[in-house]
C-alpha cells in the first residue's frame, strides 16, 4: 500500500505545544498545495470512507485522537492498514489517490483534525466516492 506517514516532533515547555505538520522540503511531500481544511468531530464519530481519484490528502489529528484506517482493495481482497493518531502519537498521514479512508473518533473528547490537499475542491467534480463506512466489516477496533 502507498500510505506514508511522517512522524512528528513536538517542542513542548511551559507555555504549551508547538510542531511542525508539513514542510515543502518533507520526503512526503510532492510539492503540490491545493487547500488546507480544518475538521471539528464528536467523539465516538465516523468520517468517511471515502476514495480519491486524483487527489493525494495529508491528514494529521491536531487535538484528540482518532483512529486512521487505510484499506487498498487488490484483486477481489483487501490490505487494511491503521494507525492511531493524536495527542500521543504525532503523526501526519499521506493518502494517494486511490486508496479508501477515514477515522474514527477515540475517547471522550472532540478531535481536531487538519488536512491538506494537493488540489482545490471542485464542487462540480468532487472526485470522491463515499462507501457506508462498514462496507468492509468492522474496521473501526484498534
Amino acid at each position: 500500500m502507498e500510505i506514508e506517514f511522517k512522524k512528528l516532533k513536538p517542542f513542548i515547555d511551559h507555555e504549551g505545544e508547538l510542531f511542525e505538520v508539513l514542510r515543502s522540503d518533507d520526503s512526503i511531500f510532492e510539492g503540490k498545495f491545493g487547500q488546507n481544511l480544518v475538521s471539528i468531530v464528536n467523539p465516538g464519530s465516523i468520517k468517511g470512507l471515502h476514495f480519491h481519484k486524483k487527489q493525494t490528502e495529508y491528514t494529521t489529528c491536531i487535538n484528540g485522537t482518532i483512529l486512521y484506517v487505510a484499506i487498498k482493495e487488490i484483486k477481489g481482497s483487501s490490505l487494511i492498514k491503521k494507525f492511531q493518531i493524536g495527542v500521543s502519537n504525532r503523526i501526519l498521514i499521506k493518502t494517494p489517490p486511490g486508496i479508501w479512508h477515514g477515522y474514527k473518533v477515540l475517547g471522550n473528547s472532540e478531535a481536531i483534525i487538519l488536512y491538506t490537499m494537493d488540489k482545490l475542491y471542485n464542487p462540480k467534480d468532487t472526485d470522491t466516492l463515499d462507501r457506508n463506512p462498514y462496507y468492509f466489516g468492522n474496521i473501526w477496533k484498534i
